[in-house]
């Protein structure tokens, strides 16, 4: 049975007051919750003293292409059509199943510094994928991204079935496609028939630019989530990237099929496509989560940076500092995301998933702490995480990687770089 006390800390507790005390981890759960007066004994458990600092929820990126981080900046200021055939594609034509492996582990290394503790990955080679996070401890909604080509479609169902026996712990399979323009009616149509066995979720883009909305609807006569709808796709519930063009019938469309908006702000706003109407997206009952999307586009996998953009660019604006509150993007950032990807954590309570981060408190632009949700919103960065816990285990841990071997992840990395020309200054 595996043990692990948290004592003296401060933790968040799920309506974002403060608690402080013990918290004991037993078998991936949060086991108990002990207070100043009633502290935890356990002399069997492996302890961490915290002194103070404060315990949170997990970040959940519900959102990314976590082995996009060998594609770091490149096509910086093209639109996305553009920036996805002449600085994308051609580079992910050129990728082998290593390169793959390697920027995984490099994204899970990011990811863990920055507190974040579970993604829902969307890239190919997802085996090869799902391997890194299995084996790193990181937890992953991964995908066969559905698209045009020869096996694709075989492969979504498959990959799907292969991954959802109960097998790979923290890394479970949804269904994809890509986006309504890469692939047809009849791919979506089968894959949706497909899932009525499966019964999972699907990830997908949506209604990212302007183009993309207007275009579907001259094919299809509908909007794409009408589209996507009307194939079935949508029939087991998922998660929608970007949203950025999503009207109002839109939303009641995902509130009705539990449809996730997933917002990824500084992607949108590098690509310029646009922002996503969170603030109607919310209104209309809409559970709203938060994504990096990958590397090439943000460029980093950093969820306290999002939680900051998403809190500002709404407010300026709808010119109303009311809209969107601290409380609402802190739980973007972990429950809403959890429960996009089903998972039971995002919040700190018995019972609930040991999926944590912990922030040292103990910094000049973290003082005085009378707000702390403001506080994490507006004030936090991700190098103030000093731990990062999974299922109960430590995985990070003020710069060491309790699951990975960062030196080896740095040179096969590099030498990933070197493969595909990506180096400049930093591969030897």
């Amino acid at each position: 049975m595996a043990r692990l006390l948290l004592k003296d800390c401060r933790y968040l507790r799920p309506d974002h007051s403060v608690g402080t005390g013990d918290i004991l981890l037993e078998d991936g759960v949060i086991a108990r919750i002990g207070t100043d007066e009633q502290s935890i004994n356990c002399p069997s458990c492996a302890v961490k003293a915290l002194n103070g600092a404060l315990v949170m929820p997990g970040l959940v990126n519900a959102h990314g292409h976590t082995a996009m981080t060998l594609l770091r900046g490149r096509g910086g200021g093209l639109p996305l059509k553009r920036w996805l055939e002449e600085a994308i594609f051609p580079v992910e034509a050129q990728l082998t199943a290593a390169d793959v492996a390697a920027g995984v582990t490099w994204g899970v290394m990011e990811m863990l510094a920055c507190g974040t503790t579970c993604v829902a990955d969307m890239y190919d080679f997802h085996r090869t994928g799902g391997v890194v996070f299995e084996r790193t401890g990181f937890k992953a909604n991964i995908c066969a991204v559905g698209r045009f080509g020869e096996g694709r479609l075989q492969e979504c169902i498959r990959f799907t079935q292969d991954w959802n026996g109960g097998a790979h712990g923290g890394v479970i399979a949804d269904i994809c496609i890509h986006s309504e323009y890469l692939t047809d009616e009849a791919f979506c149509r089968e894959l949706a028939a497909a899932n009525r066995d499966l019964r999972r979720p699907l990830h997908v883009h949506v209604s990212e630019t302007r183009r993309e909305h207007e275009e579907c609807i001259a094919r299809h006569g509908r909007k794409p989530l009408a589209y996507l709808a009307d194939t079935g796709l949508l029939d087991f519930g998922g998660y929608a990237a970007h949203g950025v063009w999503m009207t109002d019938d839109d939303f009641r469309i995902m509130r009705e099929r539990g449809i996730t908006l997933v917002h990824n702000p500084t992607s949108n706003m590098k690509l310029g496509s646009g922002f996503a109407r969170l603030a109607a997206a919310k209104a209309a009952g809409v559970n709203i989560a938060l994504g990096t999307d990958g590397c090439a586009s943000n460029d980093n996998l950093n969820l306290f940076e999002e939680m900051h953009l998403a809190a500002l660019i709404h407010k300026g604006v709808a010119q109303d500092p009311t809209v969107l509150s601290a409380d609402d993007i802190l739980d973007m950032a972990t429950v809403n995301g959890a429960r996009a990807l089903g998972r039971a954590s995002g919040e700190i309570a018995v019972g609930k998933c040991a999926d944590l981060c912990v922030i040292d408190l103990d910094r000049p632009h973290l003082s005085p702490a009378f707000d702390i949700p403001n506080l994490l919103v507006y004030s936090a960065q991700a190098s103030d995480v000093v731990m990062t816990i999974a299922d109960g285990r430590i995985l990070y841990e003020r710069g060491a990687y309790a699951m990975i071997d960062a030196e080896k992840a740095r040179h096969d990395f590099q030498a990933a770089l070197r493969r595909l020309g990506g180096c400049r200054t930093d591969c030897k």
